[in-house]
């Protein structure tokens, strides 16, 4: 049986294609492909396993490596009642939406916490999906989630660091290259496959669905988790007493940034893509379709990433 990670982020469509995943068990299982997401992972599975590297204490390693045994024993079960596949959907494996906010910086600790996971399935492991997202798309996402959790809205200094902070995607990519160096690295844009879960499921497999199939399929056009919209966000801020107006982007989203930053942090986007297609490296394979010819995985290349992290700026709560 083999095994497919998807890291998420978050953002990016996740728990839409989690919950299409779920709805869809049974199809899946008759094809011998089952599905791990939220639900599951988060109800002890992975107890011990997802925690930042400083927050990680003996007690605590002891209930990962039972975690360990628990996910081996499971996966076993799995392979002996004959699935071909299974699918690990859990975006919490890279990081937390908090901690990104937190650190200012996309998943500061990707290398440390998929390290947690590796003896469970990097021998099974052969494919790795991960949803990319426009800059600031993905920091206006998260810090209007965040502002429904009780976050304040950015001010000047924080959107600044936001917009000039070095960590970017590709980075992200090398260090789950590295982490996982048996497993093929697939990267979807967002902008590329949003309300398309079937698509994204072929990635996941490998495989693109039949027509048939692809139509008897439910919950393929949800959409959950949407971000608040302008609206939503002026009447939390009211609650608060705060009454300033909100910047709302040119498609009516509710956007922290001015128009330079906007400029600035699509243009860094940009750039992660052109890497990415350009053949990353040998690292990943950008899907931008995920038609049959799409699939193929490029040769992926060894070696350790340098670490780019700042410790003094990266403050973890």
């Amino acid at each position: 049986m083999d095994i497919t990670l998807h890291l998420g982020a978050h953002r990016t469509g996740a728990t839409t294609l989690q919950r299409f995943l779920a709805g869809n068990a049974a199809i899946l299982g008759g094809d011998g492909v089952v599905a791990w997401t939220p639900p599951r992972t988060r109800r002890g599975l992975f107890s011990g396993l997802v925690r930042r590297p400083d927050a990680i204490s003996l007690p605590l390693e002891r209930t990962g490596r039972r975690s360990l045994g628990v996910i081996a024993v499971q996966v076993a079960q799995l392979e002996r009642a004959g699935m071909l596949r299974l699918i690990v959907s859990e975006q919490n494996m890279l990081g937390t939406a908090e901690e990104c906010l937190r650190c200012e910086r996309p998943y500061p600790w990707a290398s440390e916490r998929l390290q947690r996971f590796v003896p469970a399935f990097h021998a099974r492991c052969d494919r790795v999906v991960l949803t990319i997202r426009s800059y600031d798309r993905f920091w206006s996402s998260l810090s209007a989630q965040g502002i429904l959790s009780g976050w304040p809205v950015p001010d000047a200094a924080r959107l600044d660091r936001l917009v000039t902070q070095p960590r970017r995607w590709r980075r992200v990519i090398e260090e789950i290259a590295a982490a996982l160096p048996r497993a093929q690295v697939f990267v979807i844009p967002f902008e590329a496959m949003t309300g398309v879960p079937e698509r994204q499921l072929a990635v996941l497999t490998g495989q693109s669905l039949p027509t048939g199939q692809a139509a008897r399929m439910t919950g393929a056009r949800d959409w959950l988790c949407r971000s608040p919209s302008p609206d939503t966000i002026s009447e939390i801020l009211a609650d608060r007493g705060h009454f300033e107006l909100v910047r709302v982007s040119s498609d009516d989203r509710w956007t922290p940034f001015d128009d330079n930053q906007h400029a600035t942090l699509v243009a860094q986007y940009a750039e992660d893509l052109a890497w990415l297609r350009a053949g990353a490296d040998g690292h990943a394979t950008l899907i931008e379709r995920a038609e049959s010819q799409d699939l193929r995985a490029v040769q992926r290349t060894g070696g350790n990433v340098p670490d780019d992290r700042n410790e003094n700026n990266a403050r973890l709560g």
